[in-house]
């Protein structure tokens, strides 16, 4: 359909391990449309992860075809890669990915800065996205002086900076006590009732709840694919 974001077609994943051949996901088949909030859930040795690389095109596929926006991410250069990841997709993770040396508004400004934007106008930028998730009163303050639940929210306004159509969230709340975890998923729910498209992946069926879809993988293979009826933004 015209309105799918992402389109997974037969998508299969192997690792060469010495004579072996490990094979993660043996056949995916997966549509997202545009402004969806999708939770993919599974245990430790699932495919996830390698789930969550391959639509984040930080990794390939060994088989199949995947269609990003209607366009195929098949045999692109890694140059094109680095830059639909750039423009087209925000990263969450687990553990921050924040540069301890600098102040959080340099850590929000520096995607911007990579792309040629003046310094001033990237100012600009990084400081309201830092409002937006609630420190606008911390901009000079370094990673290390603030709590994980801080550090993650720097973390959403560095991959909201691009205004990318889909935040791809990996265990983002994997680092955090229950309070501060409840605060990102508030986050995460209102950027979708502004229009994104949130991927999320989780180990934790709490979590995954959040979401208005959850899929289940099991062994490298989609177990179930699920409206969540409980979810209060179910549609």
């Amino acid at each position: 359909m015209k309105d799918n974001l992402i389109s997974l077609k037969n998508i299969r994943k192997s690792y060469k391990m010495g004579s072996l051949n490990l094979e993660v996901l043996k056949g995916i088949d997966l549509e997202i449309k545009k402004g969806e909030y999708v939770a993919i859930l599974g245990s430790s040795g699932s495919g996830k992860s390698t789930m969550m690389n391959i639509i984040g095109c930080i990794d390939v596929k060994s088989e199949g075809m995947y269609y990003l926006n209607g366009a195929s991410i098949d045999d692109i250069a890694e140059d094109e890669l680095a830059t639909i990841r750039n423009r087209e997709i925000g990263f969450v993770f687990q553990k921050f990915n924040l540069i301890t040396k600098f102040d959080i508004l340099y850590n929000v400004q520096l995607p911007l800065l990579l792309k040629g934007l003046k310094k001033s106008e990237t100012i600009e930028i990084a400081t309201k996205y830092l409002e937006k998730v609630g420190l606008g009163d911390r901009l000079k303050h370094k990673p290390t002086e603030l709590s994980g639940g801080q550090q993650q929210r720097v973390a959403i306004a560095r991959a909201l900076i691009c205004e990318p159509e889909i935040i791809l969230a990996d265990e983002p709340t994997g680092n955090l006590d229950s309070h501060s975890g409840e605060e990102i998923l508030k986050i995460f729910n209102n950027l979708h009732n502004e229009g994104k498209t949130i991927i999320m992946i989780t180990h934790d069926e709490h979590i995954a709840m959040e979401a208005n879809r959850i899929i289940r993988l099991s062994d490298g293979l989609i177990e179930s694919d699920i409206q969540n009826k409980t979810s209060e933004k179910a549609i």
